[in-house]
């Protein structure tokens, strides 16, 4: 008996909406497409990639040697501006709160001042370092993993500087 294989999308049982579920014939009647399977390889390799970043991360120097006064108008700006002058990445998690300081901003009465008017340049990068070495140091590949599974974006707050770690 030769195998017929053909799709049918088929409306799901709920008729309010408009999901189609598809399912493969065999010949013998319909099978459907176990979609569990894509979820659960898609999440262990959320956990691996999650884990390869945090080491990663974790094994990068923080800078030693600062001291240039860094005009800024905004937090995501001046993290721009340190990653160009150091060569190196913010922590995904750097970057999403960098983001959330700036939204933060939004509707107050310095909202269009430049921020180094408000805040030294050198407490802020200060700053800024003093949360990176936590997120390096401290987060976990599980949450980081659990951030990215609820953010189809969160590859655009990966920095795509890639420094050689030092040789141990």
């Amino acid at each position: 008996m030769q195998s017929d294989v053909t799709m049918n999308p088929r409306a799901s049982v709920d008729s309010s909406s408009s999901d189609v579920e598809a399912e493969i014939s065999d010949g013998d009647g319909f099978l459907p497409i176990d979609r569990s399977l894509r979820v659960v390889e898609d999440e262990v390799s959320l956990l691996i990639r999650a884990e390869m970043y945090q080491g990663y991360m974790k094994e990068l120097p923080l800078p030693t040697s600062r001291g240039s006064l860094i005009p800024f108008t905004s937090w995501v700006g001046l993290s721009m501006s340190i990653k160009e002058l150091y060569g190196q990445p913010l922590h995904y998690l750097t970057n999403v709160l960098l983001q959330r300081w700036d939204q933060a901003r939004l509707g107050t009465d310095s909202e269009y001042q430049s921020l180094d008017l408000i805040i030294h340049p050198s407490k802020a990068e200060a700053t800024i370092w003093l949360v990176e070495e936590i997120h390096r140091l401290t987060s976990s590949h599980l949450q980081i993993a659990q951030l990215w599974g609820s953010d189809p974006m969160y590859h655009l707050l990966i920095d795509p500087i890639i420094p050689k770690l030092p040789q141990t």
